[in-house]
């Protein structure tokens, strides 16, 4: 939790900061007690009392120069370090000031006779919740105790944590969170949140996920505390509450000891510590063995069938999750009802059984060679699309020699069959086309599916009337497949009038 502080240099001092150092001075000239800690109980044999009675005994003496020289050099530091604060309300001035390099950072002090530098950064500002501190690190790892640093005081407790009322009001409000009476941030049904018990203050500090910064919440509430280990009052622990249906995950989703170690010595932050714990009950769910499901902050238990129909996505990427789930049953958690997320944390392990469920093995290698950088939903996708295409390929005639009309149409035909009614469309605006025939087709084919109307602005009066008349032929042409497919198509040629004739492979 504390860090030992590095010092660097000696300045001239500043007349401003002279000016406070001087005024502190002199108040702990008049009254050395400002040092003494509240007491939760009178200790019989207080190192702390000890040390602040000899401090009287300085003040008592201050006027003499001799003395006090013999103060801030022999004894106890504690005591060195308030002689030598007070002799400089006796000369009046503070002639340099060292830079001393903290957590909290630089801060300057007067360099007066043979002290500890902590003891005498402390000192010189006693009324600094986090610096005074600096002065009774020491102290309070030495007869273990627990000091809570407040804005206007010191509190010592010998005999555990027990931090006052006003101490834990103080921290608290140096959180970055929006917290509720009850220590929760505003998001109370998150399915996971870190959680930091404070154990002797009775409370519990809730942050969610979304809340999460890169702040350490536990350090900042132990900020203010002088121990043994200051954090020795505090537990951590990132719950991971579901709805549905019961399951035992107690083990997958307890948190990690190195983790938790890491947290509490300040190497993670809130944000870093519950995203590598969810990464880590993830993987640990996911070996667990267990057929369980888990959508967003539902649990389904071992009902595949439930899981699958809360699923979002193309008939593709459904597809494929539906046969590959069947054949390879595991522990699911998706962090949404999206298809294509969950196909992207299953990609990198499982991405070859997953485009299997979707395509043979021909149409996969087809694919490899004309590789493209693709999404996992995109590429289960188009591996749908090609093995749908060579199946109905496979059920329709085969041609050489096609005309420009003839082309035009068997495209327009094989985009219907294989990829649907929007796929008429985008090949259709793919081709731009200005032969008056070419055109009334596209229309015709756009008539035939039911998407004429939407896109009528896009032809002249002449084109639509001509692709009206065609309509027919073209939506008998898609019903249509082996010889039946050929004779649509050769009507379909000799109603545009192109005189046209098929080839047949």
């Amino acid at each position: 939790m504390r860090r030992r502080a590095r010092f660097r240099g000696i300045k001239r001092t500043s007349k401003t900061l002279e000016k406070d150092i001087l005024e502190r001075s002199r108040k702990l000239a008049k009254d050395p007690g400002l040092l003494m800690p509240h007491c939760a109980r009178e200790c019989r044999r207080c190192g702390i009392r000890k040390s602040v009675d000899k401090m009287y005994k300085v003040a008592e003496k201050q006027d003499d120069p001799r003395k006090l020289n013999h103060a801030m050099n022999w004894g106890d530091h504690m005591v060195r370090a308030y002689a030598a604060t007070v002799s400089l309300a006796e000369a009046g001035k503070v002639p340099y000031l060292a830079s001393g390099k903290t957590p909290m950072g630089d801060v300057s002090y007067a360099v007066r006779g043979k002290v500890e530098r902590d003891k005498l950064i402390g000192v010189q500002n006693y009324d600094h919740p986090e610096l005074r501190l600096l002065a009774y690190w020491k102290i309070a790892k030495r007869d273990n105790l627990h000091l809570y640093s407040m804005e206007d005081y010191l509190f010592c407790s010998p005999d555990g944590p027990r931090p006052p009322e006003q101490y834990v009001e103080e921290v608290i409000a140096l959180l970055p969170y929006d917290l509720d009476e009850e220590g929760r941030c505003p998001h109370k049904d998150a399915v996971e949140r870190l959680r930091i018990r404070w154990k002797s203050a009775d409370i519990s500090i809730e942050i969610c996920p979304d809340c999460a910064v890169d702040v350490n919440s536990m350090h900042i509430l132990a900020s203010r505390i002088a121990a043994n280990d200051p954090v020795d009052d505090f537990e951590v622990d990132v719950p991971f509450e579901l709805r549905g249906d019961g399951f035992d995950l107690e083990s997958e989703v307890k948190v990690d000891t190195d983790l938790a170690q890491r947290y509490r010595r300040g190497e993670l932050t809130d944000a870093a510590f519950i995203r590598e714990h969810a990464c880590e009950r993830l993987k640990r769910i996911r070996a667990s063995g267990k057929e369980i499901y888990i959508l967003g902050d539902v649990c389904l238990g071992q009902d595949r069938s439930s899981f699958l129909s809360r699923l979002r996505g193309g008939e593709a990427e459904i597809e494929a999750l539906t046969g590959f789930l069947s054949t390879h049953p595991m522990a699911i958690v998706s962090r949404s009802d999206h298809a294509a997320n969950l196909l992207a944390d299953l990609w990198p392990e499982h991405r070859d059984a997953l485009l299997s469920q979707v395509a043979s093995p021909e149409t996969l290698q087809k694919l490899a060679q004309n590789s493209r950088d693709l999404t996992p939903a995109q590429a289960i996708a188009e591996a749908k699309r090609a093995e749908l295409s060579k199946r109905i390929t496979a059920r329709l005639p085969n041609y050489t020699d096609m005309g420009p009309v003839a082309a035009h149409a068997d495209r327009l035909a094989k985009a219907f069959l294989t990829e649907g009614k929007d796929s008429v469309v985008r090949h259709a605006e793919k081709i731009k086309a200005s032969d008056h025939k070419l055109r009334s087709i596209s229309y015709a084919f756009m008539a035939a599916v039911g998407k004429g109307e939407s896109r009528s602005w896009q032809f002249t009066r002449e084109e639509r009337d001509f692709g009206e008349y065609l309509a027919p032929f073209a939506k008998k042409l898609l019903e249509e497949e082996g010889d039946g497919y050929h004779d649509a198509l050769q009507l379909l040629l000799q109603a545009s009038g192109s005189g046209e004739m098929l080839k047949r492979n």
